[in-house]
């Protein structure tokens, strides 16, 4: 596992139980990520002024402050060009997540200075991208404590959540906007309780850019591993999870799906089919 160094942001790799504590962030994927490469090749005085590294920057500084030495981003802490390294990192994802200390949730399109009562405020935040991509749904499951950031990198407080006439946990509010139970995104050993269905339908209304990474960023959530085979399509890595799931599984709840298809056989073709 490589970790960046909060404070010379230099790569250190890791192994068993010898990975220290660390921060590790969520975060909806731009245009112009930093790479592992890069990471490898640069001095903290050279990108300090450079807008691409600002997302590694900012994080680095918020995980320092909560006293944590290395931190975790996946745009420049897998290498990608080794096949090998991307699907260990890829089934390894679940368990980085919840072995973390912190998980620092940011929200590049949600603007800072969050007041209570303020309603532009909480569709704001219920509708970043965020919320919409399929590898945050098992970022945010796996989690154990998560800390929202805004735009600017500042805390989104638990606030957000109150209404004029009540106050709610932010949990409940995550629930509203994603479907997982609320048990579930207070503690996630509950996860198990979930029929396969249900955990299917939380996937349903998430997107990736890859249509495979669909499937693939379920294998945490069902505890399954397999191989990453990208080109296969979204329809038959979806099979192959399937067949993976019901080789630890006896719920049935996995052949409730219905989808818009003349003919089919008892597995899904996707996780649509279980809106």
């Amino acid at each position: 596992m490589w970790l960046l160094d909060t404070t010379t942001l230099r790569l250190h790799e890791f192994f068993g139980d010898r990975v220290p504590p660390y921060a590790i962030l969520s975060h909806a994927w731009s245009d112009d990520e930093v790479l592992f490469h890069e990471m490898q090749s640069i001095s903290l005085e050279e990108i300090k002024d450079q807008p691409r590294y600002t997302k590694v920057l900012s994080f680095c500084v918020v995980a320092k402050a909560g006293g944590l030495g290395y931190g975790w981003l996946d745009s420049c802490c897998i290498d990608k060009r080794s096949s090998a390294e991307l699907t260990e990192a890829i089934n390894s994802m679940y368990q980085w997540y919840r072995d973390a200390k912190v998980c620092f949730i940011y929200l590049a399109d949600v603007p800072p200075g969050m007041t209570e009562h303020d309603d532009r405020q909480r569709r704001a935040f219920a509708s970043s991208k965020w919320f919409s991509r399929s590898w945050t749904l098992q970022e945010l499951v796996a989690s154990k404590e998560r800390v929202f950031l805004a735009q600017d990198w500042t805390e989104i407080r638990n606030n957000l959540t109150a209404t004029r006439d009540s106050v709610g946990d932010i949990e409940d509010f995550i629930s509203e906007i994603t479907g997982v139970d609320t048990k579930v995104l207070r503690d996630n050993s509950k996860l198990r309780e979930k029929c396969i269905a249900e955990r299917m339908s939380w996937a349903s209304r998430r997107r990736a850019t890859r249509s495979e990474d669909r499937v693939y960023s379920l294998m945490g959530i069902f505890e399954v591993n397999m191989a990453v085979l990208y080109g296969e399509g979204e329809e038959h890595a979806f099979k192959r999870l399937q067949e993976e799931i019901m080789k630890t599984s006896f719920d049935q709840s996995i052949f409730a799906w219905r989808g818009p298809y003349k003919s089919s056989g008892l597995l899904a073709h996707s996780p649509d089919d279980f809106k």
